[in-house]
């Protein structure tokens, strides 16, 4: 299937979520990322903020911050290059480009993935071997392809969750797992 397709299709099913489902959904796949090995082993977590339908991760900053982890998150530049900076709280973000809530860029320290740091990567589709569909700028597939260390964990809610993703692109990087509000799975 075209991936112009499942990206409306996708789009489609996770906006018939009502907000109170779109949380409880959220949090149960932050209560089964936290209880991970993995999770508590991290040193960063380097998330995306979330924003419209897209599983929560912004409610969940003050407990990773709690559990002595830095949060760092992304930065859009041009030419689909990103970088991530780290996060000390909420109030550092405005929203800039694409009413994307970002930290200011005078303001930001650049942060670099670890062996322990793990990527929670957005989506609109992950098929059972990493495989993914995001929203169609490349941004994480190019920065991937710079990185080799973290884990790369796709958050999606298991609606969103495809047997296979055929990938069209030798850019395209695949996932080590997903989190979904039925549990954790890697690859």
């Amino acid at each position: 299937m075209d991936k112009k397709i499942i990206r409306k299709n996708m789009l489609e099913i996770r906006n018939r979520f009502s907000q109170q489902e779109r949380a409880e959904k959220s949090a149960m796949m932050w209560q089964h990322f936290m209880q991970t090995n993995q999770y508590h082993k991290a040193d960063i977590i380097f998330t995306y903020v979330s924003m419209n339908t897209e599983a929560e991760t912004t409610p969940f900053f003050e407990k990773i911050w709690k559990d002595n982890k830095k949060i760092a998150v992304p930065m859009t530049e041009q030419n689909r290059q990103m970088c991530f900076a780290y996060l000390n709280k909420l109030e550092e973000l405005t929203e800039l480009q694409w009413g994307i809530p970002e930290p200011n860029k005078q303001n930001s320290v650049i942060a670099e993935p670890t062996e322990n740091s793990i990527f929670i990567v957005p989506a609109l589709a992950v098929d059972k071997m990493g495989n993914r569909i995001g929203y169609g700028g490349g941004y994480y597939d190019t920065y991937f392809s710079k990185y080799q260390y973290g884990l790369k964990m796709g958050f999606v809610f298991s609606e969103q969750q495809l047997e296979k993703i055929e990938t069209l692109l030798i850019t395209d990087i695949a996932l080590d797992g997903v989190i979904t509000e039925k549990g954790v799975f890697l690859y």
